[in-house]
């Protein structure tokens, strides 16, 4: 018979991101731990503008053909594989890049894929961990690379709410 070894907890740590949990925890004499968490720098789409209005204004105008070259270069995977994952045919894509700016829905795939990889790189902490992450087949996506669903915004979602729970430690 084997005898296990009793483990106590000697106190809680809770990470808070609202006051009023804050000042639960006063009341309940528990201690807090404050997440300390830096967003990546990221710099792939290099938006003139810093609000969010102005960025969509750029996105409609279309973003530079150089944002495809830039972001192939970052997910270390070619043009033709880019257009793939972002849903844009390759030989309009190449069009588009000789004329030297994106449509308005080709400026939104690419950003949505480079939002993605922003993402995964804030939640797992580097570029090789997140690009490994990506390419990599998971049974959560039926053992498909999370990366294949960056072509529509749904699945893009999916793959950001997953991130979320990896984030959070949820078991999925």
């Amino acid at each position: 018979m084997k005898t296990g070894k009793k483990i106590e907890k000697l106190e809680y740590a809770w990470e808070v991101k609202e006051s009023s949990v804050k000042e639960a925890a006063l009341k309940y004499e528990v201690f807090l731990r404050v997440p300390e968490r830096k967003k990546p720098e990221l710099k792939i789409i290099g938006f003139k503008s810093n609000d969010v209005m102005g960025q969509v204004a750029e996105l409609k105008e279309g973003l530079p053909a150089g944002i495809v070259e830039v972001l192939g270069r970052e997910l270390e995977i070619s043009r033709k594989e880019l257009a793939r994952i972002a849903g844009v045919a390759e030989r309009t894509l190449i069009r588009k890049i000789q004329e030297g700016r994106l449509t308005a829905d080709q400026s939104e795939r690419m950003a949505r894929v480079a939002r993605l990889l922003s993402r995964t790189i804030e939640v797992l902490g580097n570029k090789e961990r997140a690009l490994r992450w990506l390419k990599a087949p998971r049974a959560y996506f039926g053992e498909r690379p999370p990366l294949d669903y960056a072509d529509t915004e749904l699945g893009c979602q999916e793959v950001v709410n997953l991130l979320g729970r990896i984030e959070h430690g949820v078991f999925s």
